[in-house]
């Protein structure tokens, strides 16, 4: 259930240092309603077009946006509802649900943007009532309106004409000559409208102007019928949603890299420990379930702080990107790699035993030797040692835990002298390990 509440949003720093603007940053900006809801569906924000809307949702006027609320924040994924504002006078509205925040339900936010569509839809009741009506209302109204035969081909276009051309230039010319190149870009609809013989609403349809350029367009439409119920052609009207598709498409840009932000460490790009502990549960837990053992490696730097201290921060910091880069060209797209903190890394590696860990640990203390050339200091070599432990199959175990037997694996590497490795055994097997 929705309930009220303001705050102010902030903005972040984005990659390079330039700002990105927060989601909560971003309400006040949207020209329709727009609210931002908390991870209990809690308004942190919202503009003042926005009341109406939420007042419906509290009082549980509108149950199915309620619950799609809910599940955007359940599942994490966006969606758009249609909703009617209770009263004589209350609005159509089609809502956009864009998930935002963190990567789980606790901290998951909702940005809730809102369109107007009362005169499409007082629009098709008035085709339903009278041809005439029609006429008249689109005679008025910016929205492109339309109505084809049989044949495809456009009897009736509101006189002030659409896509550049004038009403004349189109009656007579086939709607599907004005599609887009269907590409992944402008995908083709699944139903083209124009011609539909159905009832279809705000579906998505890419036209091409007169000048050349693409347009992205909401075009909803109804079945022209005789008495005897033979379908003659169609009629409906388009909406010009070009310019709020790519607003959209900039606050889901903008959404993305506020996730990436919150879910990689800033100087290398790998997982941050946060992120990288929320999915190691996930893949611990299935990895039990289905009776399949992972492999989590636990290295830092040896003489790391003697880098810092003789050739400075700056180094230093190139030292850690260059392991990121090791790491990266050493697992594969399934695998998981963070920089936890410092000099200390984890790699997870799916579905695996002792020769894959064995075999990263060699390719992990080959990286170390590069890396010694490049960025060591006399006397000090720069190297890794690395721990390397197996998930546990007789009982669950959470990723702190197992991180926890990773790092007392690494520091027996530490014992026996820097640059080494040990891999510990399974711990619910009794067989031997080695170091």
């Amino acid at each position: 259930m929705v309930a009220p509440g303001l705050a102010l949003g902030q903005e972040v720093a984005g990659e390079q240092g330039e700002a990105q603007i927060a989601p909560a940053a971003l309400v006040p900006l949207f020209p329709g309603p727009a609210a931002l809801l908390d991870h209990k569906g809690g308004v942190l924000v919202a503009n003042a077009a926005a009341e109406p809307l939420l007042s419906a949702i509290a009082g549980g006027a509108l149950p199915a946006l309620a619950a799609a609320i809910d599940a955007a924040l359940g599942d994490g994924r966006p969606r758009q509802e249609h909703a009617d504002l209770p009263g004589a006078r209350g609005a159509a509205l089609q809502v956009t649900l864009i998930p935002a925040g963190g990567a789980n339900s606790t901290t998951r936010q909702v940005l809730l943007l809102a369109r107007d569509t009362t005169l499409e839809r007082n629009l098709i009741q008035a085709l339903m009532q009278s041809r005439q009506l029609f006429r008249d209302l689109v005679a008025c109204s910016t929205d492109f309106a339309w109505e084809t035969r049989s044949d495809g081909r456009f009897g009736f276009v509101s006189p002030r004409g659409a896509l550049g051309y004038t009403a004349r230039e189109l009656e007579g010319r086939s709607a599907r000559e004005l599609a887009a190149p269907d590409d992944p870009e402008t995908p083709a609809p699944a139903i083209w409208p124009f011609d539909a013989n159905a009832q279809l609403e705000a579906v998505e349809v890419f036209l091409q102007r007169k000048d050349g350029s693409i347009g992205c367009f909401e075009v909803s439409c109804l079945p022209v019928r005789d008495t005897r119920g033979e379908w003659l052609g169609t009629r409906g009207v388009a909406r010009d949603v070009t310019e709020a598709r790519e607003r959209v498409d900039a606050l889901r840009r903008a959404q993305k890299k506020l996730n990436k932000l919150a879910n990689t460490d800033g100087l290398t790009g790998l997982l941050n420990r946060r992120a990288f502990l929320a999915e190691l549960d996930k893949r611990l837990e299935r990895h039990r379930r289905n009776g399949l053992r992972g492999t989590l490696i636990y290295f830092d730097l040896d003489n790391f702080k003697k880098v810092n201290d003789v050739r400075g921060h700056q180094t230093g910091d190139a030292v850690l990107k260059a392991v990121a880069d090791e790491t990266r060209r050493l697992v594969r797209a399934l695998d998981l790699a963070s920089r936890i903190g410092g000099d200390e890394f984890l790699i997870w590696l799916e579905e695996t035993g002792r020769p894959a860990a064995e075999s990263i640990a060699q390719r992990l203390h080959e990286a170390g030797r590069r890396l010694d050339r490049e960025f060591g200091v006399e006397g000090f070599p720069l190297g890794l040692s690395v721990g390397a432990v197996f998930s546990r199959l007789d009982r669950p175990e959470t990723a702190e835990a197992l991180i926890s037997r990773a790092d007392e694996a690494m520091y027996v590497a530490k014992k026996g002298g820097k640059g080494r490795s040990h891999i510990a055994p399974p711990p619910d097997d009794d067989a031997g390990a080695a170091s």
